[in-house]
Order: structure tokens, then sequence, then C-alpha cells
């Protein structure tokens, strides 16, 4: 099991707005952050330590620099166990088959070390979100077929894996462990918190599952937190008389389901399973060291659809920044981990939630979101606390909170305590904010931020979806440009890219760029640094640049990394190491 230290402590509590300012240089912010262009982050000079940076890429391979090498570990569809089913290059494996393999539609991830040091660098537990699917690249027919078992694959296709990985002769590897498994819709779940019991979660059937998603994050305690961001694909409705109200608005559930289960399984019928919708949007805490335990739900910490998470510490409490597709939150649990957390109990359970607004004068505000507040009322339509949290992006809103466009995952920096955060933006642009809370508390509810970078023409990199800080403070930034269209930004910008960023210089270099299709949806690393493990999400999949794959071509827009000319693309994580065994990014 890994090494459980203690939790560093954070100074102090809270400051007023007015010394927060000075403290952080008010004049330096209000300078950068009231409408003042900030200058595009430029490379370093010829001659600067690190690696070269790599140049912007059109080819379907994924690129490193000078005196690295990018290993493929996970594919989509790899056998999890000895005996298991094998990957099939005609997409022709069976939705019992893909339970028992890597999920598709790779995401975030995380390395766990088993064993302190040396030993916890080569020997460790992935895990791996999944929470997006190509129907074009998943079914033999391209998804055209609208069957139960089309369903039935995608449910065992998406939501997590853990595996047990090892380093053997320079090279990554699945290793055969009881901890390798799959988490899907159809895995039993508990739900914890003020709602575990709550009648708008009870449905009169058993709780199953997660559906995947983007976010990710490890808590002190060495478990794993996915999120849900695109469970609303899931549901639907052929009823022509259920009509959406707005919390199914404010969580994009419509009649219309991206994916086509609800008309074989009547739990993601909106209609015939109304509560079933609510069983979803929740932080999912997963523990990769225990098998037999299944995922918890921490309903505390608000019904979102997660976008980003992130766990930092604050005098021992665990304090969890998250974001939706509109706003920023933060959870402050009410205990140091140590104390809460039992056989029966989570750290997660108890505590205060908040939402963001940021103002142009380079401060903020944590907004708490509990219920008797202005905008949640009984009379603003919220019956309780539980409402609340059981409608927390609409509450967001109700108490002002700022919407942003696209925000990712953030990254906490572990020497100064400074948030990051990605906001993806439209048409190319997009940015990194960055915040220091007050009197560098996490628990605090005042900050001052500036603005990091700023993503467009001449940077170098568009849509930045999610930072990951290692133990040296670098930042890593994932992009995904798939989405972007044809025009003459779009073409300079190449493929997705993995960017890393020196929070003390400013400057910002493209360090790897992935095949075509695909975007770079996550970053971990070992603890000494010396491996890192990024997943490349997507690849082969429908891009305005170089169109889509159907059931005829599935490789039309690519074949990586396989390069099979009677197969697809897959998603993988690929493992980055340099060739004379030192420091990634060095």
């Amino acid at each position: 099991m890994p090494d459980r230290t203690r939790p560093t402590a954070a100074a102090a509590p809270a400051v007023s707005r007015r010394s927060l300012l000075c403290a952080a240089g008010a004049g330096t912010l209000a300078a950068a952050l009231g409408g003042t262009p900030v200058p595009a982050l430029a490379a370093p000079d010829d001659g600067a330590p690190g690696f070269t940076e790599v140049p912007v890429t059109r080819t379907d391979r994924v690129t490193v620099p000078a005196g690295y090498t990018a290993r493929v570990l996970l594919p989509w569809g790899a056998p999890i166990a000895p005996g298991g089913p094998v990957w099939r290059p005609d997409a022709s494996n069976t939705a019992a088959h893909a339970g028992q393999q890597v999920g598709t539609g790779h995401s975030g991830l995380h390395y766990l070390p088993l064993g302190p040091s040396r030993e916890g660098t080569r020997n460790g537990v992935l895990v791996l979100g999944h929470g997006a699917l190509d129907p074009a690249l998943l079914h033999p027919d391209g998804g055209r077929a609208d069957t139960p078992e089309r369903a039935a694959k995608e449910i065992a296709s998406l939501g997590a894996t853990v595996v047990r990985v090892e380093l053997s002769e320079g090279r990554w590897r699945m290793a055969r462990d009881e901890l390798n498994r799959r988490i899907t819709a159809d895995t039993p779940v508990v739900f914890s918190g003020p709602l575990a019991e709550h009648e708008a979660l009870d449905t009169g059937a058993e709780p199953l599952g997660t559906t995947g998603g983007s976010a990710y994050a490890v808590t002190p305690w060495h478990t794993y937190l996915t999120g849900e961001d695109a469970f609303a694909d899931a549901f639907g409705t052929r009823d022509p008389s259920w009509r959406p109200r707005s919390e199914h608005e404010a969580y994009g559930l419509t009649a219309d389901s991206a994916r086509g289960w609800h008309r074989h399984l009547s739990r993601f019928d909106l209609a015939r399973t109304p509560g079933e919708a609510d069983r979803f949007g929740w932080v999912v805490e997963i523990d990769p060291f225990d098998p037999q335990g299944p995922p918890a739900k921490r309903t505390a910490l608000g019904r979102l659809g997660h976008r980003g998470l992130v766990v930092a510490r604050s005098l021992g409490r665990p304090v969890v920044y998250m974001t939706d597709d509109a706003h920023v939150y933060k959870f402050v649990a009410a205990r140091p981990w140590r104390e809460a957390r039992g056989p029966s109990a989570s750290p997660l359970d108890e505590g205060a939630l908040y939402a963001l607004r940021l103002d142009a004068d380079g401060t903020g505000t944590w907004l708490p979101l509990a219920h008797g507040r202005t905008g949640l009322t009984a009379r603003d339509g919220f019956a309780d606390q539980a409402a609340v949290l059981l409608r927390a992006r609409r509450a967001a809103a109700a108490v002002g909170a700022t919407g942003f466009r696209g925000p990712g995952r953030p990254a906490v920096h572990p020497r100064t305590g400074e948030v990051y955060l990605p906001e993806a933006g439209e048409g190319g642009g997009g940015r990194l904010l960055a915040w220091t809370e007050g009197a560098m508390d996490h628990a605090a509810t005042v900050l001052a931020w500036r603005e990091f970078a700023r993503a467009g023409q001449g940077t170098g990199f568009a849509s930045p979806g999610g930072v990951f800080s290692g133990a040296d403070g670098r930042l890593w930034i994932t992009t995904d440009v798939t989405g972007l269209g044809r025009d003459d930004g779009r073409e300079q910008l190449g493929n997705s890219a993995l960017l890393c960023a020196d929070p003390d210089s400013g400057r910002v270099r493209r360090f790897m760029t992935g095949p075509r299709g695909c975007g770079i949806a996550g970053v971990s690393a070992t603890p000494d640094q010396r491996t890192l493990f990024v997943a490349v999400r997507g690849p082969g999949s429908s891009d305005a640049r170089w169109g889509e794959p159907t059931a005829e071509d599935p490789r039309a827009v690519g074949n990586w990394p396989g390069f099979d000319p009677q197969g697809r693309p897959r998603c993988a994580v690929v493992a980055v190491r340099k060739d004379d065994g030192g420091t990634v990014g060095t």
C-alpha cells in the first residue's frame, strides 16, 4: 500500500480584501486584469535549459522532443486480466468483452505508487477515466444498428479502468493483479453525505455505476475522484408528453439522447424512471486498492457534471476545487481528513460548498451555496440544502457566480499553493488564470487573481482543457483543438498538444503533439518525475480539418497507434521517458 504521509498544514485564516490586495500586489494585478492585453508567452531563448520545443504537427503520430521516447500503454481494448478477450481490429468485440478490457474515450488519469521511494516509482496503479466514445469506431457498423447489444457495449466501454503497471527494462507494462478491474454504469455504487438517504435519489432500484468523465483528482488518503460531465448523453425518452423542467435544462437533459440507451433500458428513460438522472453528475470516489469496495458518490460536493477536479489542503482539511461547463466551485471539508476518515465515514461527507465570483479589480470571492442566502431561499425554488446540492449548477448562477467559457481541470502549485485554471474559450482562444487564496489558505473566502497566459493566434496553442502540476512545480497544459473550424488560425495550430509552462518565468513550450483527431486529455507522473503518463483521447475521430471516420473507412482521419491496414485508431495512454533516464522536461 502507498505510504500515507501527513498532509502539510496551511498557514492561517482568511484576511480582509484590503490586506489581501496589499499582500498580493494590487497595482500589478489591477494592471494585468483591468483590460490591458497580456503579451504572448515566448519560447525560451536558444540555449535555455530543458527540452527542445517540438514543432506544430499535422501527422498521425505522437511527437516528443529529441532525447525522449513515448511508448503506448493501455490502449483501448487491451485485456486487463490474463486470458481476457483480445482486441479485435474490426471492432467486433462484444459488450461482455468490453467489460474485461481497457475502456475507450481515455480522459483523466492518475498514477498512485505502490510502496515508498524507488519502489513506488517503478510499481504503481493507474486509474483512467472513460467519458466519451465515437460510435463510428466502437461498432463494426459505425453504430448504425440501434440494438440492446450496441447500448450494452457502450456502457461497458465507459466509466473507469484500474490497473497495476510496472517498469521493467525501461518499459512500462500492465501487470497481472487482483486490483485490475473495470467500473461502468452497471457497477454497484453507494451514495454518501447529505443526500445519502434522500428520496430524490431513491428510484426503488439498486444504485448503479458511473458514465465516466474528464474530471479527475487524487485525495490525500490515496483514492481517485472522477466526475460525470457527459451523463446527459445517456438519458432521453420517446414519451411525447414529457417536457423538460428547468433542472433538466440546466444539465442538458433532453428527450433526444446522444446515445439512445433509453430505448433499451428503462433506467435511462427520463419519463419512465424520472429520478435516475439525479443519481448522476456527482463526484465519484474510487479506492484503487480495494477491489471489493463500491465506488461512492459524494453528495456534499454538489451535483454539477464536473469537468475538472483537484484536491488541496487547509490545516489537514481537504479542499476540492471543481469546475463544470460554466462555473468554478470549492468544497471545504469540515474536519481534517485523518479525523474524519473511517470504515463508514468520508472526509468528503461534511463541509461547505462555494461558487467563485471574480471581480475586475483582480480580487475574487467564494460565495457560499447555503440554503437561506439571497437567491437560495424557498421562494427562489430551493426548499432546503438538499435542493441546493441537487441543483448546484443552478444555485451557482442564482448567487451571482462568474460565468466561464469552458473551464477545465485546475491545478495547485505544490510550493506556492497558487491555483491555475484553464478556460477553453471559443474559436481557438482560451486562457489560463491563476489565483492566490487569502493568507495562502485554501479555505479562505477571498482571493487575488491574474491572467497567466492567453491562447490564440501567435501563441502556438488553443483550447486549454486541463493543467497538471508535478512535484517540481512545472505546469503541464493539455489542449484539444478537434472542435475548432478550418480557418487560418486552426491551420496554424496543427494537432492537439501538451504544453509545459514554467510558472516562474512565464515561458510556455510545446512538449508533445498528438495524432490526428485526438485531444490530449490527462497527465500524471511518477513521484521521481522520470515518467510522464499522457492520455490520448479519440485519435482518428471526427475533426474539422481531416473529416470523419465511417463504418466503411474507420481510418479516414487516422490510424494511430497500430496502423493496421484492416484496423482502426485507438485511444491510449503513452508513457514518456527521457532516453538518459532523467527528469522529464529538463
